[in-house]
């Protein structure tokens, strides 16, 4: 964001990502004065990414993914489990030598959005999870707004 240059396409990142959760019905809004005592409200942040071609090295996607802080959260006060929704190295090299194996096609999978297993979260205090608005969108500086991450699309 520091660069002026790729400003522009860091907002349009960011903007994609937001309203691609939004359309799936990942977030909900609340006012703050709606919440229970003992719900509590994290953080979120984007990480950015680029996407460089592997032969000439030139940029070619501007990935934003919206996070929580999770390091906010305490172990049996805001969670009981933690899961992991992406699959590490050695998922990756079983299904290759599986396919191998058995002489199966095998495709490219890119993941869009963030919060695509958001219907598998843990139970938090209440069922519920919420977050600050992300930095720049419309409700950013707004203090008495809300998100809550659904568990159901």
């Amino acid at each position: 964001m520091r660069n002026s240059r790729f400003r522009p396409y860091w907002i349009q990142a960011e903007e994609k990502e937001c309203q691609g959760l939004w359309d799936k019905g990942v977030f909900k809004k609340w006012s703050r004065k709606d919440l229970l005592s003992n719900d509590r409200v994290f953080t979120s942040r984007y990480v950015c990414k680029l996407k460089r071609s592997a032969v000439t090295g030139e940029v070619y996607c501007f990935k934003a993914r919206l996070i929580v802080r999770g390091f906010q959260m305490v172990k049996g006060v805001d969670f009981e489990d933690s899961f992991s929704p992406t699959p590490g190295l050695a998922v990756g090299r079983f299904m290759l030598s599986l396919a191998v194996a058995n002489d199966y096609e095998l495709h490219a999978c890119d993941i869009e959005q963030a919060f695509l297993q958001a219907d598998k979260l843990p139970e938090g205090v209440n069922g519920r999870y919420f977050i600050q608005p992300p930095p720049d969108s419309p409700d950013a500086n707004n203090r008495n707004v809300v998100y809550e991450v659904c568990r159901t699309f």
